[in-house]
């Protein structure tokens, strides 16, 4: 099974079955806004944070076949298991008895909550919530700034970032609305963050080379890395995800990428991490203190 492919192909039917209005289900009023483990309690990571949030289901909460059935649960008649992907460490020994080790990607499918019957699984049960206006969430506000981004808020325009300015546009906090899937308080920060997500690739931080034309792949693929970096940084913050209002006229670049690399989806994800990663780690402190 090429699993490279497999999740590339998740993806992609996630793009065209919604067409030009698709719209990214991230966390849309879950109990957890990040995806775990019912069993181990662990937080799935990387890849697997998009590829299970691209699901319709509200629970937060995985689990494989066996590991719910230890619970004395099981998998409703039909459902159908999501895939997510590890790494093991091999060895091999050359013929001079050199050892080197090197990853290799594995998987293993896992099930909803809401896909399983028990009493277990239904504590993961959760409400769907909303908010009209963007609430400002102190301690989201003082990590923003403890970052050092320069970010300018306007009455009009839309949310952007320069790399040669080095800095971001923002508009107005009232200028976002709530939508069927997300809240303005949602739309806004993750907006915020996606823009973040590509101060992280100026050449003064992660040097991701930002000056590509519009519509190219490298800049598609830069949208892609983006949009996933403000995901983990949402799903990290508590913060639901959602996409930007200008998301779907990338669908077409983000389609292409995929489509000529089947490990696009996973070389995105890895740059996203590293850039959630930098803006998380390197304000961790700033950000425990405002909370």
């Amino acid at each position: 099974m090429d699993i490279y492919q497999t999740v590339t192909n998740q993806v992609i039917e996630q793009m065209t079955t919604a067409g030009a209005n698709w719209v990214n289900p991230f966390n849309k009023g879950k109990t957890s806004l990040r995806p775990f483990n019912a069993i181990t309690q662990r937080n799935y990571r990387g890849v697997n944070i998009l590829m299970l949030n691209f699901t319709p289901f509200q629970s937060n909460a995985w689990a494989g076949f066996h590991q719910w059935a230890s619970k004395d649960c099981q998998i409703k008649k039909g459902a159908k298991g999501h895939i997510v992907t590890y790494f093991n460490m091999i060895k091999k020994q050359d013929a001079e008895g050199k050892i080197s080790v090197f990853p290799m990607i594995k998987y293993s499918t896992v099930f909803n909550s809401e896909q399983v019957e028990g009493d277990f699984a239904r504590k993961f049960d959760g409400e769907q919530t909303d908010t009209v206006e963007v609430q400002d969430l102190d301690a989201v506000e003082a990590w923003v700034a403890k970052t050092g981004a320069d970010i300018r808020h306007r009455p009009e325009g839309s949310a952007s970032y320069s790399p040669i300015g080095d800095y971001i546009t923002m508009p107005i906090k009232s200028l976002f609305r709530a939508t069927k899937s997300s809240s303005a308080t949602e739309c806004y920060y993750s907006t915020l963050f996606h823009e973040l997500g590509h101060w992280t690739g100026h050449d003064s931080r992660l040097k991701r080379g930002l000056l590509n034309r519009f519509g190219d792949n490298a800049y598609a693929f830069e949208e892609l890395v983006a949009e996933l970096s403000s995901a983990f940084i949402c799903a990290e913050l508590q913060i639901s995800s959602t996409p930007r209002l200008d998301h779907a006229q990338y669908l077409n670049n983000w389609l292409r990428v995929l489509l000529e690399d089947k490990r696009a989806i996973f070389k995105a994800a890895s740059l996203a991490r590293s850039a959630s990663e930098f803006l998380l780690g390197k304000e961790q402190t700033a950000m425990q203190e405002a909370a």
